[in-house]
């Protein structure tokens, strides 16, 4: 770790954040947790993080806070919130514009960055993505599924001194990171695996691993790729369908990642507001501007609104 790197505010603390942050937190970071769930907040602070899975049962003391203002000094901001609520959580830490603080989205879905960008500048903002998985099992109390390597790149393009270093340090705290020369292909990629098998995994409530042993679900999943990856290439993003497929591969090993549900399914379960319009409506925007043909992915689009129309109100 750098001191320039040293301090880490992990704005939206549920399975994904809390797990990054508890990573970094072991490795000798400084790290605060932002969650608005008292709830949450308050297990943590009375009994530690609780985390399952991965490592073994374990606990792990690490700060949290209810609000953002009360971080007053952040070297990073990892934004592990729901794309949802992006924009309001970049309002949140107003006061942290200006300051040198570099903030990283490792959000799903398309649009994120440039929100962090609007506020933040764009050179301040980098785009991060990962495959790991974590849920939150309950307040306080996170799984852990895995270990693979994360990646992090400067939003405006090319590989600096400062993304190397940053991933060296996260690396070096046991988060491993690579410092990427074009961080928005990296993003697609995941984005294309995150369209085949979210709405999939939110419509039927089973895992990855589970929907490509169904033919029925698997060929639904396919086709939706292959129309994914027709709008990547509208845009400039060459990505191979075998590239993609690898990565799906690696996403849906038994055991692991692949035994999680997608976040979508976990926030149909909830019945909270899913990140569908950041993983299948931008990209279906940018269908529309290109004329593509994409059925499967409109469809599986309207399934899951109409879901969420029976507990998400405008």
């Amino acid at each position: 770790m750098t001191e320039r790197f040293k301090k880490v505010m992990v704005m939206g603390a549920g399975g994904m954040g809390a797990l990054f942050g508890a990573i970094l937190a072991e490795g000798g970071f400084d790290v605060v947790l932002v969650d608005n769930d008292r709830e949450h907040v308050d297990a943590i602070r009375k009994d530690g993080l609780r985390i399952s899975g991965l490592g073994g049962e374990r606990y792990h003391r690490i700060i949290a806070e209810y609000e953002a203002s009360a971080v007053t000094e952040a070297d990073l901001v990892l934004f592990q919130c729901k794309g949802t609520a992006s924009t309001d959580a970049a309002q949140a830490m107003a006061h942290l514009a200006g300051t040198d603080a570099i903030f990283i989205s490792f959000q799903n879905g398309l649009g994120n960055e440039d929100i962090l960008a609007a506020h933040f500048g764009a050179e301040n903002v980098f785009g991060g993505l990962t495959s790991m998985a974590g849920a939150r099992l309950g307040p306080g109390h996170i799984q852990d599924f895995d270990r693979v390597p994360s990646y992090i790149g400067e939003w405006s393009g090319g590989l600096t001194d400062r993304a190397s270093r940053i991933a060296a340090a996260f690396t070096a705290a046991g988060l491993e990171t690579n410092a990427s020369t074009d961080i928005r292909t990296e993003i697609w990629k995941k984005l294309l695996g995150n369209i085949t098998m979210s709405a999939v995994s939110g419509i039927t409530n089973l895992t990855s691993t589970e929907i490509l042993q169904i033919d029925a679900l698997r060929r639904i999943c396919f086709t939706a790729l292959d129309e994914a990856i027709s709008i990547a290439h509208s845009q400039g993003v060459m990505l191979e369908k075998s590239a993609v497929v690898r990565g799906l591969e690696m996403m849906t090993i038994p055991g692991g990642t692949g035994d999680n549900k997608s976040s979508l399914c976990l926030d149909v379960l909830a019945k909270r507001q899913s990140e569908v319009e950041f993983i299948y409506g931008k990209p279906l925007e940018l269908a529309e501007e290109a004329g593509l043909v994409v059925p499967t992915l409109r469809t599986l689009y309207g399934l899951v609104k109409g879901i969420e129309t029976h507990y998400v109100k405008d």
